[in-house]
């Protein structure tokens, strides 16, 4: 309902609009009214109506005046005008204020509803355009935090990515990066942790760089946490990040290694990103819970430009027990080792930082036993021999996980099957039904589950089960109907399909399989 005020200096008029209008029928409810201007001016300050009908002369303040000030206040409040006077002049000055519904008395209770019903109407299309826009704002808004983040991963490590894409994204994203030197920030758990605890790291960092009004942008690639800060100096900056580094043990009681880079400008960035990675790479020597920075570390006269290996792709083929592509993917590095030709040390260090991503994909148990070999690493003369060491331990982890992914993998298909032989006879059945309602799983994911356990699509068994249940129905009935059998095994009431179905996989249709009772060798 929208609400209403009333003004006329003629009581009688007044009181008579008031009464014979039906406000209900125009979607308004009649909230007050006004003898004067002035009246109906401190009543539209107290009351907020939607819509204000009013004469053009009144005492105190005239009708247009009226209008004029409560346009100041309240554009958006809409007037309709009833008045005596004839004169094109009064309506002329109203239309400036956007009063589109002049009045001339005498006037009828139709004419003020006619008026009303197109006011209503008019503001019940600017609320639902208002509430479309903010739809769509809210839309954006939600996704803009996620568009920032991959836009800085993708910069980062996307090499056809340069200060066209950023000057586009900036103003996108209202960042002023003009004339400004920035350093990049990362940061890595050090212990064994989970999705959860990489998120929250990352909300920790990006919340107190906000704090501190640092912040450009934040991301992660891989499992490192990547913050995008105005150049600050060192001290102020320690500081900051020790604030990161204790607020997160303090929720996990975990440690934490920082790597900040120099300062650059944006179109840097790509060689911040590495220099924070080769200051990771000595976390092994300065330990865990470290805040290295490039002063900390001697340089390496071979630039790391192009090694852009973030291994995530690695980290979930490990998790998913696959071992081809695990395999591939230590190819893919060592080629890219040998090709760029890296000094001893620093090889030997990003194969290392390779091997603690690997075995940190294990339990506790089994990568505390996997991490007393790290050292091994170092004893190696070739990188020949550091793959093949780095392999074989790939080879035993993703076998561990494998089998403990293929137990629980195992489990589900049985439960599906359990289900599936129990509710046979349920036309709905399905592999989103069960998905989505008995075991909460994503369809997709279960639908490739099943078949990389039982070697076939859900659909196909399910029809060959049903099938399977027709034949031993028929085989156990005395007198068998075959709309009975359809039903039985999920067909519902439609016989002719189950018959089109039990033909396609026995080569009989019903009838003709009774009719041949000595050819029953099917699936």
């Amino acid at each position: 309902m929208y609400k209403v005020l009333l003004a006329d200096d003629e009581i009688m008029i007044l009181e008579g609009i008031a009464s014979i209008v039906d406000w209900n029928r125009c979607g308004t409810e009649l909230i007050a009214t006004a003898h004067n201007g002035q009246m109906a001016f401190d009543k539209i300050q107290l009351e907020k109506p939607d819509i204000v009908i009013c004469d053009i002369k009144m005492p105190g303040m005239t009708g247009l005046e009226l209008i004029e000030n409560v346009n100041e206040l309240n554009p958006e409040i809409k007037f309709i005008i009833i008045s005596g006077f004839d004169d094109f002049g009064y309506a002329k000055m109203a239309m400036r204020y956007g009063v589109n519904h002049y009045l001339l008395k005498p006037c009828n209770e139709t004419k003020i509803e006619e008026a009303l019903l197109q006011v209503t109407g008019d503001l019940d299309k600017k609320n639902q355009k208002d509430k479309f826009i903010q739809t769509i704002r809210d839309d954006l808004a939600s996704v803009m935090p996620k568009a920032k983040e991959q836009f800085l991963k993708e910069y980062i490590t996307n090499k056809t990515y340069g200060i066209r894409e950023w000057e586009y994204y900036s103003k996108l994203f209202g960042i002023d990066a003009a004339g400004k030197k920035f350093r990049l920030i990362v940061v890595m758990i050090d212990d064994q942790h989970d999705f959860e605890q990489v998120f929250v790291l990352k909300e920790i960092g990006s919340r107190i760089m906000e704090e501190y009004n640092k912040l450009y942008l934040s991301t992660t690639i891989g499992e490192r946490i990547v913050l995008l800060i105005e150049d600050v100096p060192d001290k102020e900056l320690i500081e900051k990040l020790e604030d990161i580094r204790k607020s997160f043990e303090g929720y996990y009681a975990s440690e934490t290694t920082t790597a900040v880079s120099n300062s650059g400008t944006i179109d840097h960035l790509r060689i911040l990103y590495n220099e924070t990675l080769e200051c990771l790479t000595h976390r092994f020597y300065l330990g865990a819970g470290s805040i290295i920075t490039t002063s900390d570390i001697n340089s390496c006269e071979v630039s790391s430009e192009n090694f852009q290996f973030d291994h995530e792709n690695l980290i979930m083929a490990v998790r998913g027990g696959n071992y081809n592509d695990v395999k591939q993917y230590l190819n893919e590095f060592f080629v890219t080792m040998k090709r760029e030709k890296y000094e001893e040390s620093l090889a030997k260090l990003y194969s290392m930082e390779l091997f603690l991503t690997i075995i940190r994909q294990a339990k506790k148990e089994k990568m505390n036993a996997l991490f007393q070999q790290i050292g091994h690493i170092q004893t190696l003369d070739t990188l020949d021999q550091i793959q093949e060491f780095i392999t074989s331990i790939s080879e035993e982890m993703t076998e561990y996980i494998y089998k403990g992914t293929k137990q629980t993998q195992s489990t589900i298909i049985k439960n599906v099957i359990q289900y599936v032989e129990e509710n046979l006879s349920k036309q709905s059945l399905s592999l989103s039904k069960i998905s989505n309602e008995i075991f909460y799983m994503n369809t997709d994911y279960l639908g490739k589950l099943f078949k990389k356990e039982t070697g076939e699509k859900f659909s196909a068994f399910l029809v060959k089960l049903r099938v399977l249940k027709a034949i031993e129905l028929m085989e156990n009935m005395d007198e068998v109907k075959v709309f009975e059998v359809a039903d039985q095994v999920g067909f519902g009431d439609n016989s002719r399909y189950f018959s089109q179905v039990f033909k396609k996989y026995t080569g009989y249709t019903p009838s003709e399989f009774l009719e041949h009772k000595d050819k029953r060798n099917f699936g």
